[in-house]
């Protein structure tokens, strides 16, 4: 078992209340303490490109790790850099900017050592772990040596140092932070005569705390990072948290010690060497053209500028701009340090970027995340926010607040600036009664506010459980309860549940409702019917294979006196087909129409998130409405024309295959298509989008006339092999003998809109660059165009659309290794070396590990259900058992790439995958798990040993918990012979 680290921290909190800290110069026990010396390391970040920095005193350029220096899916690109205080700065992304060196230089730290630097924050972490964000570290913690300088939770600077028995970290004030988005002077220093360390923030004393007797010990055997944690924890095998986000520049490392005089008058200096004597205002804005020619993102849609985004909501409009937040982790594209993102548009098809609105405050009601909310306009002081706040201490975590805008005292109707209100709004106590039992008190979120009549009414996502104590023994299913007040700050008073699903007649909605959504229900026309409709994400406590894949809803009659809905269908409903239509928001707008926002799932690993730089985007705006015959209408908002661009089609009255001869010079990545066909006595109809000259990949859309079903086929998407596939169909009747068809295409992106009633949100990830075209057929029969449109899309933010990047195809004269995804369901072609962990029972289609998450193993044309060898056999010993698998052994050959999947345990001596060069069992590669079920692509580069005779071989020779390791798809260039 790993040791614990003893560590122990001097704050100036005391209490959970700051107090002045005296900073009286201390008597010293060892004579007078060395001032500061000069540098044995210094780095000013002055590069304005390239991959390296440069360390001045030693000359050295250091190596600046960056994601897209060497990039999957654009061109190769540099580190983000920005203007210094002085000079230039490098900007740390949060996940994947990073500097190794080899050390702080010449450094006697037993005689003083002093580390200051220029930081400006764009976002603070969580604190994962515990662990500081590093801005420069060597140290060990497990043997308590070395040395950092990080930031804790919302900015609080602090500074460790190891001394063999103790690690020591000082701590400042917590109301001294490193602000974000301003330019801060960080300074720490250790006093060994005072036996001493000690922080300051701009020149002035924030905290001190007191160190051993013994000398300090550095960790000269660790790397020096700067931006990131030499013991970072791992999230989801892939991300590395405890990084710093944000620019930094003129990194000092200086043996001496730095008194409060001296770190006074040395950052007066810095100032007075300003022009204007001042310090400049940092850029930290997050500009999406680092992600320029990214294959897959798409271009008209909304999304962050970079890193990870899930549900848009708040939808509102104010003084002729429509507002829309979103769930936003600004430091990686992973889940996490949930923020609210913020655009306007005037629109809502064109967006701007603005300030993030909310972040984790430790005097907010949300210092453990900002979740989701809604808004809505509170007379001339604008719109209000209401939001889900977490906070890990409170026994149920969550409970509602409220956030207001600066407008009445600024009258910028961008509304960049918010302020959350440090009480809740509503909350859920224990044993608050909700129909057939009480809510699910550790559930209640995403609240949903409108005002009407001069009631203001809140539903927040709950469920309904029976409680044994504080155990949940019973689920009864999901709801939405109700609170109204006459103003927005409450006090609220609690209605009930405003509807609810039975777990065991209805149990689609799930055991608890997220983002419930109620809007009034026009006509075709804009007409009043008084009917309304629920919409609600389905959640379930343990993994379900449907979860975050749909979005059900009810039409009905809501009783605003009595706050209860009543469906007028039992069974709830969904008008999208593509399980990629989630997390629905929605509001009405100036001239009434009632519109929806949505996440759009990318539905990609997590190694394809931290590759790409960013995760999921929103889906197109749709209106909905009653139609005449009481069912849902559905099609995106009309102004989604006004993206349209160059029309490249316009077809009237011809036949399928004229039409698709005129298609064969049409084609695009984002375009807008518009048809209306008369299927006649044709049976099947099928549009094929983002297809390739040669139909390697295309993406079908069906409709099949005799089933009235409406199918998306992706088994020829993509040839990526890490990319889902697989299908998905609803019924959509004819609309007056017609097929309406609307298809919007944004690379990744596709949307389909049909009859008005329904449509089919998916994803498709082609690999080809000439995989663009379109293609039109009809099966038997002969059906009619009546009318075929398609124009090419303009990009949703100001900056012109940048050309998709492609990489060069693969060789194609080699063969593959026999067998190599286990396709045949067995160990065909592979031979146990030892033991009993692996055999033909390892070999599994299962997509999940029944716990987790999905394993995402590969799914190929010759290999649709996806075996993959699950290194864990219950059967077989578990983890406990061991052995040794090898291929069969073959001469590398083509260019002598080998890459596969891999996950399971992370011990890479005992268990890893291989090539091994069969003459003397060198092994050339290897590569072991990250301690997650979810595989993650590995390349080894092999150039070197193209003609050599290779196999494969998996080792499994650990025991105990993740004693296993799991492979797929091992691609093997293999010479003809």
């Amino acid at each position: 078992m790993r040791r614990r680290t003893a560590l122990t921290v001097v704050s100036a909190a005391i209490g959970g209340a700051v107090v002045p800290l005296s900073f009286a110069p201390t008597a010293t026990a060892a004579g007078e303490p060395r001032g500061p010396q000069s540098p044995t390391a210094r780095w000013d970040f002055d590069e304005r490109t390239g991959t390296v920095t440069r360390e001045a005193v030693s000359g050295s350029d250091d190596p600046v790790a960056y994601v897209f220096a060497d990039a999957r899916y654009k061109p190769d690109s540099d580190p983000v850099r920005r203007r210094g205080v002085s000079g230039r700065a490098l900007y740390f992304d949060g996940y994947s900017t990073f500097v190794t060196a080899d050390g702080p230089g010449e450094l006697d730290a037993g005689g003083g050592v002093t580390v200051d630097t220029w930081i400006a924050p764009y976002a603070y972490e969580h604190g994962i772990d515990g662990k500081p964000q590093a801005l420069v570290n060597q140290h060990d913690p497990d043997t308590r040596t070395g040395f950092l300088l990080g930031l804790r939770r919302f900015g609080q600077i602090v500074f460790q140092l190891g001394f063999g028995t103790d690690l020591v970290e000082v701590r400042g004030a917590a109301d001294q932070p490193a602000a974000k988005g301003r330019w801060t002077h960080v300074a720490a220093t250790y006093d060994p005569a005072a036996r001493q360390l000690r922080l300051y923030r701009d020149g002035r004393p924030i905290g001190t705390a007191t160190t051993p007797d013994e000398a300090p010990q550095l960790a000269a055997k660790e790397p020096l990072l700067i931006g990131r944690h030499n013991r970072p924890t791992v999230l989801n095998g892939e991300f590395h948290a405890n990084m710093y986000m944000g620019l930094m520049d003129s990194l000092v490392i200086r043996p001496g010690t730095l008194d409060d005089e001296t770190a006074r008058r040395e950052h007066a200096e810095r100032l007075a060497a300003l022009p204007g004597n001042r310090v400049p205002r940092p850029d930290t804005t997050l500009d999406g053209a680092r992600l320029d020619g990214d294959r897959h993102r798409p271009q008209f849609h909304m999304l962050p500028p970079w890193h990870w985004m899930n549900e848009p909501h708040a939808p509102v409009y104010f003084k002729g701009k429509y507002h829309i937040f979103y769930q936003h982790d600004p430091l990686g594209p992973y889940w996490g340090q949930i923020h609210w993102g913020h655009a306007v548009s005037t629109d809502m098809v064109h967006w701007r970027d603005l300030p993030m609105a909310l972040a984790p405050a430790a005097d907010s009601v949300g210092p453990d995340g900002c979740w989701s909310g809604s808004a809505y306009v509170d007379g001339d002081r604008g719109p209000v926010l209401f939001f889900t706040g977490g906070d890990d201490r409170l026994p149920y975590r969550q409970r509602t607040g409220m956030a207001v805008s600066s407008y009445q005292a600024d009258r910028d109707t961008d509304l960049p600036t918010w302020t959350m209100k440090s009480g809740p709004v509503t909350e859920a106590p224990a044993g608050l009664p909700a129909g057939p039992g009480t809510a699910w008190a550790e559930n209640f979120r995403d609240p949903f506010v409108w005002e009407e009549d001069g009631t203001w009414y809140q539903l927040v996502g709950s469920g309904i459980v029976d409680y044994d104590g504080t155990q949940v023994t019973r689920k009864y299913g999901g709801t939405a309860l109700v609170h109204t007040a006459r103003r927005p700050e409450g006090p609220w008073t609690y209605r009930g549940p405003l509807h609810h699903n039975d777990l065991a007649t209805v149990p689609e909605p799930g055991e608890a409702w997220e983002l419930p959504v109620l809007l009034p229900l026009p006509g075709p026309k804009g007409s009043r019917t008084g009917k309304h409709i629920l919409l609600v994400s389905p959640w379930w406590e343990a993994f379900h294979p449907n979860a975050v894949k749909h979005t059900y809803y009810w039409i009905g009659t809501f009783d605003k006196d009595t706050c209860r809905f009543t469906p007028d269908h039992d069974k709830p409903r969904e008008f999208d087909f593509g399980e990629h239509f989630t997390g629905p928001s929605g509001f009405v707008t100036p001239d009434g129409r009632s519109v929806l926002f949505s996440i759009t799932q990318d539905r990609r690993s997590e190694q394809q998130h931290a590759q790409s730089g960013w995760a999921h985007n929103a889906g197109m705006p749709v209106s909905v409405w009653l139609r005449p015959d009481g069912t849902l209408g559905v099609e995106p908002i009309a102004e989604a024309a006004r993206l349209r661009g160059k029309q490249l089609a316009r077809i009237r009255q011809t036949s399928v295959e004229e039409a698709d001869r005129r298609l064969a010079d049409v084609s695009g990545d984002m375009l807008d298509i518009e048809a209306v066909i008369d299927p006649r006595d044709a049976t099947t109809i099928t549009l094929a989008v983002r297809a390739s000259a040669d139909g390697s990949e295309q993406t079908l859309l069906s409709y099949d006339t005799t089933e009235h079903r409406f199918s998306l086929d992706r088994g020829r998407s993509s040839l990526d092999p890490d990319v889902r596939k697989g299908v998905h169909a609803g019924t959509v009747e004819l609309d007056g003998g017609q097929l309406k068809l609307r298809v919007l295409l944004d690379h990744s992106m596709l949307e389909a809109y049909v009859n008005g009633t329904n449509s089919l949100t998916s994803r498709t990830y082609p690999t080809r660059e000439d995989a663009t075209g379109l293609r039109l057929t009809a099966e038997g029969g002969a059906a009619q165009i009546v009318s075929l449109d398609v124009w090419r899309m303009n990009g949703a933010y100001d900056t012109a659309v940048a050309p998709a990047a492609y990489d060069p195809p693969r060789p194609t004269d080699v063969d593959a290794l026999p067998n190599h995804d286990f396709a045949t369901g067995d160990l065909t072609g592979w031979t146990v070396v030892s033991g009993t962990t692996f055999s033909d029972a390892n070999v599994t289609t299962r997509t999940d590990w029944g716990w987790g998450g999905p394993f995402y193993q590969s799914e190929t044309p010759a290999d649709p259900t996806g075996h993959h060898l699950w290194g864990f056999n219950p059967d077989a010993g578990g983890d406990a058992a061991t052995g040794v698998l090898r291929s069969a052994t073959v001469v590398l050959g083509g260019d002598g790439v080998v890459d596969l999947l891999v996950s399971g345990g992370n011990d890479p001596d005992r268990l890893y995958a291989a090539v091994v060069r069969a003459g003397d069992g060198k092994v050339l590669a290897k590569e072991t798990g990250r301690g997650t079920e979810q595989y993650r692509r590995v390349v080894f580069d092999l150039a070197a040993h193209i003609g050599e005779r290779i196999y494969v071989e998996v080792v499994d020779e650990a025991a105990g918990g993740w004693g296993h390791i799991n492979i797929d798809d091992v691609n093997v260039p293999v010479r003809r012979t």
